[in-house]
């Protein structure tokens, strides 16, 4: 498992500040901040390492390269789920978020909430099937997409205030999303660094874009465990989900980004480009 835990904030800068979907990524970045330096201690002192038994070494002017690489990245994911030891890397399957705080819309908008997660833990990341790769290995530029074959789940401890459409809501509880039929697209783009004689890749930016073909939401203990105003509120969460998710995208797709961008960052920080590609 991964357990994130934030120990440091990051501002936004005013320019950044000028819509409220905007505000909520930010306020994501922010309370993901130091998920991209978890691994800074064990980087600072690292050394070069082989790829893991199980990963293939792709020939970087072979013109089925592209091939290669969804086929040995598809054969890494079972192990980045379970944990890469020599690679810094441990489980993350499920995915384990401490806090993760949105705070999404104006009083103007369909959707004006306060939401806050905790321990969140985040399923069936091992389910994913890459469907696609596409790679400028001179420029350091990869896009891969893929299916979730199991439903995405999110589980954890949430607090919300706001309205969301018309209606006002207010609960602390135990949560569940669930994304099902999840899409992912990952654009990653990095730079080449020298260390000791040896060429890495430098992750810059990482950024993933999802759609899905249903979200299925349950808030508990909603007004104060009120069952038939709780009931009522989650019935309508899951007729409005295509509303809410799309006031709410944005800042689950930084969420996720900056997730992933942490674990890219370590494989390719501690493994050297000549180990990847002949």
């Amino acid at each position: 498992m991964y357990r994130y835990n934030p120990k440091s904030q990051k501002t936004a800068k005013p320019s950044e500040m000028a819509s409220p979907r905007r505000n909520a990524t930010i306020t994501l970045l922010t309370t993901l901040y130091c998920l991209c330096c978890v691994f800074e201690t064990a980087r600072s002192s690292s050394t070069a390492v082989k790829l893991p038994k199980g990963f293939e070494k792709c020939k970087k002017n072979d013109p089925d390269v592209n091939l290669c690489l969804q086929r040995t990245l598809q054969a890494a994911i079972p192990h980045l789920a379970k944990g890469v030891p020599n690679l810094g890397l441990i489980p993350i399957d499920p995915l384990i978020i401490s806090h993760l705080d949105i705070n999404q819309g104006s009083t103007n908008g369909p959707v004006a909430i306060k939401l806050n997660f905790r321990d969140l833990h985040i399923h069936n990341i091992k389910s994913l099937k890459i469907t696609s790769m596409k790679s400028n290995i001179d420029n350091y530029t990869f896009n891969l997409k893929g299916d979730f074959d199991e439903s995405f789940v999110l589980e954890g401890m949430y607090n919300i205030q706001g309205k969301i459409i018309i209606l006002p809501i207010n609960g602390d509880g135990k949560s569940n999303l669930t994304l099902a039929g999840l899409k992912v697209s990952i654009d990653i783009n990095g730079k080449p660094v020298t260390r000791k004689n040896e060429e890495y890749m430098e992750l810059e930016t990482l950024d993933l874009k999802f759609s899905t073909s249903r979200l299925y939401i349950q808030l508990d203990n909603l007004f104060n465990g009120d069952k038939a105003l709780g009931n009522n509120m989650n019935m309508f969460l899951n007729q409005n989900w295509r509303e809410i998710l799309k006031e709410l995208q944005p800042a689950f797709e930084s969420a996720l980004s900056m997730a992933f961008q942490s674990i890219a960052r370590q494989f390719f920080h501690r493994v050297p480009f000549n180990k990847i590609f002949d």
